[in-house]
């Protein structure tokens, strides 16, 4: 009843009354999703093009980045002309932050500042009014669309710590009652602008119960080493508040899921699982659904520009957000042919304050080719890891953090690992024993070397846990060649 009152009564009156359109929004992004692929492309080229003029005109830095590559926007006849405007890095965002990187004579007083929980650096973006409700109902899109989850239905999030501590999630703080002196000085003043300003800063605050979400804190700084203790903690939470959809660190959920089929418990009643901050394998993906005994649907999305793409129920990749994105597959800034292996990068089409353009997000992936009876024709993409995770042989073979982690976990020995890569063929292994099996290092190494290259070099400690990095993310696979891919 909740959820059918929000999607038919309370979110459309929110959008008359606030003039935010976030339901609005939400509604004509499914529209978006039953369009034709000839459709879905014009609808991104005039965006593309928008964005582009925009930022030429508006950005420092981009009109500097056009002018000493002799462009102008008009010279993008075409999306396959953008090869010739090189890529932008995230150390560029950052030299250039924010002024040279931002909108001129822009209204600046809605702008809000977004810290990324990055891996392996920690990127700052603005957005705009506009962006902000973009992906908010980008995120209900998501929900939707890879589990058919509707707004108003109770969902879970364990997010990683960064995100706690900035993204904004963490709504402890006491939240002024929305029938305050404010509201009433407001209507009595007919300040329009201000009350729905108040509004939607009220809605924000409340955006907990507002949306049923119930957010539980992360492990601790110990990384996967956790008790059995907390463990049960969690699963109890978790059985307590019935979600129907779970969202957490992919390593979250993996030790979640091992656990209780370790100690044969029942699963909690979760319908859907989705993960947040880090990649899955294909391992790790069927530990998780055995042991939860529930779907899980893969996402993709960064804090600077939101959600950019998520599967379908054929679970064969996942389905571009062409409406709000560009996304090239790369390889020394040339197009990769699908199902070859290339650097992502992303431009987006909805962020005027802070324009994002062929950005080098830091991940690799591939294209995903072949037809899908799901209903969505947009395209879609695999992504196989952080560029920054992913090794190379000498003889230039890729090898993704889920190559390693699917070589590594099909030993049944090891309960959780870190690869450090010293030079081009010497590693450390730190390993995790399961439940105090005993590791034979020599067998492993060789297997490694037959896996990655015969004259590699592996030398092996046994810790008891893992630890998370700064922003609370987990790499278990740490490269130092990857700037050659």
């Amino acid at each position: 009843m909740y959820s059918f009152a929000m999607r038919s009564l309370l979110m459309p009156l929110i959008d008359r009354f606030t003039g935010f359109n976030l339901w609005r929004e939400y509604t004509n992004m499914l529209h978006m999703e039953h369009l034709s692929i000839d459709e879905l492309k014009r609808i991104q080229w005039l965006k593309l093009k928008e964005i582009l003029e925009h930022a030429y005109v508006k950005v420092p830095f981009y009109r500097n980045k056009f002018k000493s590559n002799q462009l102008t926007p008009h010279d993008i006849k075409n999306p396959s002309d953008l090869v010739y405007l090189p890529p932008t890095t995230k150390n560029e965002i950052m030299e250039n932050f924010p002024d040279g990187i931002t909108a001129e004579d822009e209204d600046r007083r809605n702008w809000q500042y977004v810290a990324t929980a990055g891996t392996t650096r920690r990127v700052m973006a603005i957005h705009d009014e506009r962006k902000r409700n973009v992906n908010w109902a980008a995120g209900l899109r998501d929900a939707k669309l890879a589990g058919n989850f509707d707004l108003g239905e109770k969902w879970m999030q364990i997010p990683p710590h960064m995100c706690t501590n900035i993204c904004g999630i963490n709504d402890q703080a006491r939240v002024e009652s929305i029938l305050s002196k404010k509201l009433l000085s407001l209507l009595l003043s007919k300040n329009f602008g201000g009350l729905r300003k108040y509004l939607y800063q009220q809605m924000y605050s409340r955006r907990e119960k507002f949306y049923r979400r119930l957010t539980l804190p992360s492990f601790s700084s110990e990384g996967t080493n956790i008790s059995e203790e907390d463990l049960d903690n969690y699963l109890n939470q978790i059985r307590q508040y019935r979600p129907k959809m779970l969202i957490a660190l992919p390593t979250y959920l993996y030790t979640f899921a091992k656990y209780m089929m370790a100690k044969q418990l029942p699963p909690p009643p979760v319908k859907v699982l989705k993960p947040i901050g880090g990649s899955t394998t294909a391992e790790m993906v069927n530990v998780i659904k055995e042991g939860f005994q529930c779907d899980f649907f893969d996402s993709y999305g960064c804090s600077e520009m939101g959600w950019i793409a998520c599967e379908c129920s054929e679970h064969n990749g996942m389905h571009l957000f062409m409406d709000l994105y560009y996304l090239e597959i790369c390889k020394d800034n040339k197009p990769v042919a699908p199902g070859e292996v290339g650097r992502i990068l992303v431009t987006d089409l909805s962020n005027r304050a802070m324009p994002f353009i062929r950005y080098d997000i830091g991940d690799v992936g591939r294209w995903r080719d072949g037809p899908h009876n799901c209903g969505r024709n947009a395209p879609c993409i695999e992504v196989i890891g952080r560029i920054q995770d992913t090794l190379s042989n000498s003889r230039g073979k890729l090898f993704s953090s889920d190559d390693i982690c699917n070589f590594f976990y099909q030993d049944p020995s090891i309960d959780n690992f870190q690869l450090i890569q010293k030079n081009s063929l010497y590693f450390d292994l730190l390993l995790v024993p399961k439940n105090g099996s005993k590791i034979d290092s020599h067998s492993l190494i060789r297997d490694f070397q037959t896996f990655f290259e015969e004259s590699c070099s592996l030398n092996v400690y046994i810790v008891k846990s893992i630890k998370p990095e700064e922003g609370g993310k987990f790499r278990f696979v740490k490269s130092k060649n990857y700037s050659s891919i």
